[in-house]
């Protein structure tokens, strides 16, 4: 079977997908999640992100994509340094904070991998020099699972992606050419690989456009 286009860029090595995604990839639209105050401003982004969901997915998401960073913690003793000077942190402190990140990064990927049918993207471009000053060495995969005849967990996955405990996960539509990134409580990102499902989706998705970038994206639906 002939992939979609989406699915061929998901699984190609020269489509970096890094934030912030919509002003690095053209065919991209914006929207505002959280509005309101207090209490009210977490539940309107959730509400809000479970709308663009059900526009963008209506028969679930065929794929979600997501990192999984490589460190070497051997050449990372720089980066405590500079913690402990700026934040004024313990020790211990930084050094159970990095346990508690691998940790949780490793047990992600385990489960994802143990349920889904999954693909490895390797060696893709970081957001830094591969020897950084601040984090070492390091290198990243993109992981792709397929749904296949398996739900995946959206409402965990997106609460956790709004409330600052997510893995960067993109929702990815074979069909629609597109991939939702929520990339905090301040709102998500949808890429297409088209300007047509860009165009198609355009209308539905303006009622949560950012106004920030309203303009950037009338010219992407008119150029």
């Amino acid at each position: 079977m002939q992939k979609s286009k989406i699915e061929d860029l998901i699984s190609n090595k020269n489509f970096p997908y890094l934030q912030p995604y919509f002003y690095n990839n053209q065919f991209a639209l914006r929207c505002e999640l959280g509005i309101g105050d207090g209490d009210q401003y977490i539940t309107n982004a959730k509400k809000r992100a479970t709308e663009i969901f059900d526009i963008l997915f209506p028969n679930g998401a065929d794929a979600i994509i997501f990192n999984y960073w490589i460190f070497d913690h051997s050449d990372c003793g720089r980066a405590e340094k500079i913690e402990l000077e700026e934040l004024e942190l313990d020790i211990t402190e930084v050094i159970q904070n990095r346990i508690e990140n691998e940790v949780e990064q490793l047990r992600f990927l385990f489960e994802m991998q143990a349920e889904y049918r999954h693909y490895s993207v390797r060696d893709l471009e970081t957001y830094g020099d591969f020897d950084d000053e601040y984090i070492g060495k390091q290198r990243r995969n993109r992981v792709v699972c397929y749904r296949d005849d398996k739900e995946f967990d959206y409402d965990s996955l997106i609460d956790r992606e709004i409330n600052g405990r997510g893995h960067n996960v993109g929702f990815v539509s074979f069909q629609n050419d597109c991939i939702l990134s929520v990339y905090d409580d301040r709102g998500c990102d949808i890429v297409f690989a088209t300007q047509e499902k860009m165009k198609e989706f355009y209308h539905l998705l303006e009622p949560y456009f950012l106004s920030y970038d309203v303009e950037e994206m009338k010219k992407r639906f008119y150029q």
